[in-house]
């Protein structure tokens, strides 16, 4: 048997492996790069803490991935390699310059899949007209009509130094409010992604979430009433942006 002839197996076994790895190593950046655009989009489905562990963990895995790509494309370079890097560069470029695109888009659609609910919810909260103002329980403070509330009486700080904190109980007592009605706005709140509202003579406003007072929310404007205006005090923060979304709908943030 000749030398050669033992040898062709291995020599085509090379190709072979040097295409698997070729696939995993671009399979892995386009996985990894439709995650990330995917996360984008959906991020206000996700939470508002998905923002920072976007610009935290999604950055660092897509440097991560690309570095992959490069260190593939660097070991034994040849034209189809550097055209698959400078797709991925440009591809790396296109997400991070796309993402406010992305995340606009990702804005559209978490309002219009809760558009309906919104709409019954706001008028539901001007019907029963004893709550103006509420959270959702789930942060640090809960507040209800301008009170900061606490489910355990031994927990309220009534004339202390500190921030005054009253009894739930006393404080559904003192509007009338049904505990039954409070706990279901209060869940309503929390299945449609929301943390506040607070209803107004003129509009209806829901706070989605944000850092400190940097705030966004939706905002709907009732018959006869009007927005309220830029520079304006909502939700304790400055309102410096109300961006009409259609049929009285508004989309703001603060500052």
């Amino acid at each position: 048997m000749s030398t050669r002839a033992i040898d062709l197996p291995a020599a085509a076994a090379r190709p072979r492996g040097q295409l698997r790895a070729a696939r995993l190593i671009v399979g892995q950046f386009v996985v990894v790069l439709t995650v990330l655009a995917v996360w984008v989009l959906l991020e206000k489905f996700l939470g508002a803490g998905s923002g920072l562990a976007f610009t935290v963990v999604g950055q660092m895995l897509l440097g991560v991935s690309t570095l992959t790509v490069m260190g593939w494309a660097a070991w034994g370079i040849r034209w189809q390699k550097a055209v698959l890097l400078l797709l991925a560069v440009v591809a790396d470029a296109g997400l991070i310059s796309g993402s406010p695109a992305l995340t606009r888009a990702g804005d559209r659609l978490f309002f219009q899949t809760r558009r309906s609910r919104l709409e019954t919810f706001s008028r539901d909260i001007v019907d029963y007209g004893r709550i103006h103002q509420m959270s959702d329980g789930t942060r640090s403070f809960t507040e209800l009509n301008g009170v900061l509330v606490t489910r355990s009486a031994t927990e309220a700080t009534i004339g202390s130094s500190s921030t005054p904190r009253r009894p739930l109980e006393e404080v559904l007592a003192r509007d009338a409010i049904a505990a039954q009605r409070y706990e279901e706005f209060r869940r309503r709140l929390q299945d449609l992604k929301l943390t506040q509202f607070d209803a107004k003579p003129g509009y209806v406003a829901f706070l989605y979430d944000g850092m400190l007072d940097n705030l966004e929310g939706y905002l709907l404007v009732r018959p006869g009433g009007s927005p309220p205006a830029l520079r304006s005090t909502l939700f304790g923060a400055t309102l410096v942006s109300l961006e009409p979304i259609g049929d009285g709908w508004y989309r703001f943030t603060t500052t």
